[in-house]
């Protein structure tokens, strides 16, 4: 709306509100003023009433003041003045004028009482005045009787006129007294009418200007509500025009009557060129028209549905697409609006995802997931399906000393060869890491699933070229045919990882297919590994220490403590059984725990008992690699006491190939705590003389494998020599293991070795045998009664 049509409104609603007020204005000014008016009339009728009683008191007056000068008039008859007969006439006359003025207004309806009174009375006042009349002349003829009977007649004249005058007057003061109450009541009836009628219009006014202020701004708010509207309307059209939705509405002939520029662009052409176009000469599809039909027909909006459209440069595209009609409440549909959503990109996009989703980003190979479903589709088909799971050998060591690019390229490679053994209706899928797993589907038997991991190891053991290297890794395979082992998918994976493990188990380049034999292994492993932890939880473990003595004159030494356990039912079982099934069961750090505080228990009941001896105890070196050994010490010491300078630890040689850095910080750590360090089975595994001279170890253990050649292997002897003189010269003490002969034992002793252990020396007892083996000179004066440590 413009400005001037926005103030000839706003002239149109004050024109509108105010003439009723005006109107209640003038009939309120009326009103008071015939009310003005009427008191006026009333107060001049009052006045007139007072004017009366004021004009009859006078006449009287007038009257009684003339009789009077007649009666003087009289009596100067009586005495003989001479001028007196003619006085008396004239007084007469005037006397009987006043009386005659008395009697006129008889018509006048508002007279004073007393006023009628007197005037109904005067025919006798006038009989009484009547002989003074013919007093002159009576007294002309010396009628003595007359000047008497004058007298008498002018003093009941005078006395009957006087009290009427009285009475007229005090009459007039009370007429002249209620006229002046009434008139003041009137004055205050006029008054209080005048102000309730004005408050009234007040009221009234107050009350038509709140209605005006609300028409007013009912009025303002549907402008603004107009105004709003049309600005919706106008961002409305923006919007629509801003969406990359293609929006279009259409008549019930499908006539566009809208269109927006989504829509405009897809078709290649302008929105005004679509309007009045009906919607089948835009589409070349039929299902077009059809949802508008539908949308009218049924009266509510369809559902959304994927829809092929064809743009105008013939690329076909997906729409999301939708139609909804717009009527009134209880009304046809009028109009048809669509919506189409081009999800073209998003449908490509959701493809891509999915791929990637099921497929292995580096290899391309089906992943874990893709590999599944399609493992339990084939095995819901029926038929027979051969599972196999491959796990590539040594290529951690490849990835670890090539680097992750080399280990990448091997795996390519390695996926290249499993490729060229498959048929091309098998599976080959990436499962994580060095793990593969190929589905083979319709298999005749056993044997040809046999055939097929037969030619997958001979490809996989052949030497790749990687970064100009020759290098060779293996393949261990677990197969396992379903439905014969597994009706599911799951139970045929964990039935062909079991076979994996066996074939990992039985050494490099293996093949092993699932039997009952291997389950039954399985089981009997994860009871193991449950009897070890309950075994942990109720301290069932317990040490057998084995002595070290001073080579040079087999004096006591220390000892060693190895772990056993006496299982219920099963018996003793060895470490190399209980150990890895703790570790494999997540407890190694339980186990360390328990090796540690049992130890230092120990430690102090040997020493209330007067002995102090010298303990050895094994950490797992993965306790080592992670770091976790310096806090389970610490934790140890607080939770038990002890002296850690009386402890030695002993770590083997495999820490060092598995991360040497973290291990030389982690031992770096535990010598600070004051503990000894020994290094087991030196000799056998991968430390270098570099880390030994980074890392002072207190005690070097030579070998068992090096000790039993002693005597009938020359070569070996020198070995055993020459790792003698290194342990001196980094200043730590050599001790041998598994000395069996006597032989062995002056062989050490020749080639200068410090300490020994061995079934010749003492073979591994429970702490009250061995500290039997404590010299008395070894021993404290005081010492308390022995008691073994479970």
């Amino acid at each position: 709306m413009s400005g001037r049509g926005r103030a000839m409104a706003s002239s149109g609603r004050w024109s509108r509100s105010t003439v009723p007020l005006l109107a209640i204005t003038a009939a309120v000014v009326v009103f008071i003023a015939s009310l003005a008016t009427s008191g006026r009339q009333l107060a001049r009728m009052a006045e007139l009433q007072t004017e009366g009683h004021r004009i009859g008191v006078w006449e009287s007056s007038q009257a009684l003041l003339e009789l009077s000068r007649l009666h003087t008039d009289v009596e100067r008859l009586a005495a003989g003045q001479p001028d007196a007969p003619q006085d008396v006439v004239l007084r007469f006359e005037i006397v009987w004028s006043r009386l005659v003025a008395l009697q006129e207004g008889d018509g006048e309806t508002r007279v004073p009482v007393v006023l009628r009174e007197i005037r109904t009375g005067l025919p006798d006042l006038f009989a009484t005045l009547a002989p003074i009349e013919r007093l002159p002349a009576r007294y002309a003829t010396g009628d003595a009787q007359a000047i008497p009977e004058a007298r008498d007649a002018l003093t009941t004249l005078v006395a009957r006129l006087g009290e009427a005058n009285r009475n007229l007057y005090f009459e007039q003061q009370v007429a002249k007294d209620a006229a002046a109450a009434g008139l003041l009541r009137l004055h205050h009836a006029f008054a209080v009418s005048a102000i309730g009628l004005v408050v009234s219009a007040t009221l009234l006014s107050a009350l038509l200007y709140v209605l005006w202020r609300r028409t007013t701004g009912l009025l303002e708010q549907t402008e603004a509500a107009s105004a709003r509207a049309e600005d919706s309307e106008r961002m409305l059209r923006v919007v629509v025009d801003a969406l990359p939705v293609m929006v279009s509405a259409h008549d019930p002939q499908g006539r566009f009557v809208l269109a927006n520029a989504a829509l405009a662009a897809f078709h290649g052409t302008s929105e005004a060129a679509l309007l009045g176009r009906n919607i089948a000469e835009i589409s070349a599809s039929a299902e077009d028209a059809a949802d508008l039909a539908a949308a009218l027909a049924g009266g509510r909006q369809l559902p959304f549905r994927e829809v092929t459209a064809t743009g105008p440069d013939g690329t076909e595209h997906t729409l999301l697409s939708t139609a909804a009609p717009v009527m009134a409440p209880g009304a046809a549909p009028s109009f048809v609006v669509r919506i189409g959503i081009d999800i073209t990109a998003r449908k490509a996009a959701e493809e891509q995802i999915r791929y990637m989703a099921e497929h292995d980003s580096l290899t391309g190979l089906a992943n874990r997931l893709l590999f599944t479903r399609h493992l339990d589709r084939l095995l819901a088909e029926g038929g027979m399906v051969a599972l196999h799971l491959i796990d590539l050998d040594d290529f951690k060591d490849v990835n670890d000393t090539m680097g992750h690019a080399a280990g990448d390229a091997l795996l390519m490679a390695a996926t290249s060869r499993m490729r060229s053994c498959l048929r091309p209706a098998d599976m080959l899928a990436r499962l994580g890491g060095d793990e593969f797993a190929v589905v083979q589907a319709g298999i005749a038997g056993p044997k040809e699933a046999d055939a097929a991991a037969s030619r997958l190891i001979r490809a996989l053991r052949a030497p790749y070229a990687i970064d100009g290297t020759s290098v060779t890794v293996g393949a261990s395979i677990g197969v396992a045919i379903g439905p014969v082992d597994g009706v599911d998918g799951p139970a045929l994976l964990q039935r062909a990882d079991i076979a994996l493990y066996r074939a990992k188990g039985s050494g490099r380049g293996q093949v092993r297919r699932f039997s009952a034999a291997m389950a039954a292994a399985l089981i009997d492993q994860r009871r193991l590994e449950a009897d070890v932890q309950r075994a942990l939880a109720k301290r069932e473990l317990h040490f057998a220490f084995q002595p070290k003595f001073h080579l040079s004159d087999l004096s006591f030494a220390g000892c060693e403590a190895l772990l056993r356990w006496n299982h219920p039912t099963r018996g003793a079982i060895p470490p190399s059984l209980f150990i890895p099934a703790a570790e494999r069961a997540g407890l190694s750090v339980a186990l360390a725990r328990v090796t540690l505080e049992q130890a230092l228990v120990q430690q102090q009941e040997w020493r209330k008992a007067g002995l102090d001896i010298a303990i050895a105890v094994n950490l797992s070196a993965r306790h080592i690699v992670t770091g976790q050994a310096p806090d389970l010490l610490r934790e140890a010491l607080d939770a038990v006491g002890g002296q850690p300078d009386r402890l030695e630890i002993e770590v083997t040689e495999d820490v060092f190939i598995r991360d040497p850095d973290a291990a030389a910080a982690t031992l770096a750590r535990l010598r600070e705590t004051g503990v000894r360090l020994a290094l087991d089975d030196f000799g056998t595994g991968y430390a270098s003389l570099g880390y030994l001279q980074q890392l002072p170890f207190d005690v070097i253990k030579l070998d068992r494998s090096f000790v039993a050649g002693l005597g009938t292997s020359t070569r070996t002897e020198r070995i055993v020599d020459a790792v003698t003189r290194i342990a001196h010269g980094l200043g730590a003490r050599l001790v041998a293991e598994g000395v069996e002969s006597a032989v062995q034992l002056a062989r050490l002793r020749d080639f200068g070795c410090d300490e020994g252990q061995g079934y010749l020396l003492g073979r591994p007892m429970p702490p009250e045998a061995l500290a039997r083996l404590v010299p008395p000179s070894a021993r404290s004066a005081t010492k308390a009664p022995l008691m073994p440590v479970e």
